[in-house]
């Protein structure tokens, strides 16, 4: 019988298989148990340290939770905290400026609200009228108000042209300065010419509004009810006011 070939040793029938099975067996055991010996401190920690050091970390969350407002947010600010002038320099006050000026400043910020629809420079388009040379931007002012807090349904003539769009209610989160910087705004943009309108006339559109119901308005009720202006003292556009309050301030006496 030829010799078994060197790539298929299990074909020699010389071989014991079960006493090379045990002599694997055997080595595979030292093997585990040389590898099973660790450098000293890399052993496994047992139990009788884990629980003190977890109850070490419990104890001291419960301390940072109970001890205080060290590390609580829910306060953004302190009452009546002023901030400190910048080391090495006095505090800058900036000086009253034409109401004017700074109302319309700030209505152009919530003028975002309608830019999608009247566009920026105000001309409309699309079925929708214009703001610019609009009689009722222009006209009395407890019309403006009503049709920006409610909205305006049906037929309407501006400028000698005729609409028929319904505008949805722009008065959400609309408070009195708000309201009132706005139609300065747009009173005074884009070429219109008009009176201001201050926050105590604001205030006192959306209190008519409260009354009135939150249905759109429409010509016939705003030319019944509504044409007229708010009530609340005049405020000259050259009348200084503090830029930050925008509340007017003392005027200059005269020499």
């Amino acid at each position: 019988m030829a010799n078994p070939s060197p790539n298929h040793p299990d074909l020699d029938e010389s071989i014991n298989v079960p006493e090379v099975h045990a002599a694997l067996r055997d080595d595979s055991i030292a093997a585990g148990r040389e590898k099973s010996i660790r450098e000293n401190g890399m052993e496994p920690v047992g139990l009788i340290m884990l629980i003190p050091c977890a109850l070490i970390l419990l104890l001291g969350g419960s301390v940072l939770g109970k001890g205080g407002n060290l590390f609580g947010y829910n306060e953004l600010f302190k009452e009546g905290y002023m901030r400190a002038p910048a080391p090495g320099g006095e505090e800058i006050v900036l000086p009253p400026g034409p109401a004017l000026s700074l109302f319309s400043k700030e209505g152009a910020k919530v003028y975002g609200k309608c830019i999608g629809c009247h566009g920026s420079d105000g001309a409309g388009g699309n079925g929708i009228p214009p703001l610019a040379g609009s009689e009722w931007v222009t006209g009395n002012t407890d019309q403006l108000s009503q049709i920006i807090i409610h909205g305006l349904k049906g037929p309407v003539s501006v400028a000698g042209v005729d609409y028929n769009n319904n505008m949805p209610a722009m008065g959400e989160g609309l408070g009195p300065k708000e309201l009132a910087f706005i139609m300065t705004y747009i009173r005074n943009e884009w070429g219109n010419e008009a009176s201001l309108v201050t926050p105590e006339m604001g205030a006192a559109a959306l209190e008519i509004a409260k009354l009135r119901g939150s249905d759109q308005v429409d010509v016939v009720e705003l030319k019944n009810n509504h044409d007229k202006m708010l009530p609340g003292e005049p405020l000259s556009p050259e009348s200084l006011v503090d830029p930050e309050t925008l509340e007017p301030v003392e005027q200059p006496a005269a020499e």
